[in-house]
């Protein structure tokens, strides 16, 4: 049935108020129906109260869903402001060192049309090896991620937190044209221990 708001006047500010919680919180018309009757059956004072109760509840909705929405979870980590991390380990122990192309996360991970911004990697043991042994990390192509380099040097032969080619610069960065998987890269002869984490945070753009 259509309102009767003659003589309501006065509170103009909260009829119009009251219209947009109803479209907001009731659906359906009986819905509608109910609020606005228990609205205008109210007192003043009452209509205030139910007034900032349904503000309260929208907002605190709201908040519910914006805070699942920051903390969703993806295969590869957290997706919060756009970002999403992968992590690829490398154990010496479990993954053998010999010269040749190592999967360190077994499976390709890193969608198509990621771009890789930026990262590092953590070395925890300093990778050693045979004579002349290298190690380079790649993504999309050979040597984009850290560059073949003998582990008896920077950045293999010590340990901490080391840079990798991607350094939150557009020039820097790395596409994946399809999925990709991390992989480490062991030229010249085999290792003979290291441990090792990579760290790459990256935005998918289509």
């Amino acid at each position: 049935m259509p309102l009767d708001v003659g003589g309501l006047n006065k509170e103009t500010g909260w009829i119009s108020k009251w219209a947009l919680m109803v479209s907001a919180l009731a659906a359906d018309a009986i819905g509608r129906q109910a609020i606005e009757d228990a609205y205008f059956a109210a007192t003043d004072a009452m209509r205030a109260k139910f007034a900032d109760s349904f503000v309260n509840a929208a907002k605190l909705a709201t908040d519910a869903v914006t805070a699942a929405k920051l903390t969703q979870p993806t295969a590869e980590g957290i997706l919060g402001v756009g970002f999403r991390v992968c992590r690829a380990a490398y154990s010496f122990a479990v993954d053998g060192g010999g010269v040749g192309t190592i999967a360190l996360l077994g499976a390709t991970s890193i969608p198509a049309n990621a771009v890789i911004c930026g990262g590092m990697v953590n070395v925890t043991t300093a990778l050693t090896g045979n004579l002349n042994a290298t190690a380079a990390l790649q993504v999309e192509a050979a040597n984009d991620i850290v560059t073949a380099a003998a582990v008896s040097g920077a950045p293999w032969s010590s340990t901490g937190r080391k840079s990798i080619i991607p350094a939150f610069t557009g020039a820097a960065s790395v596409l994946t044209t399809v999925a990709r998987d991390v992989s480490l890269v062991i030229g010249t002869a085999d290792l003979t221990a290291g441990v090792f984490d990579v760290y790459l945070f990256y935005i998918v753009v289509a």
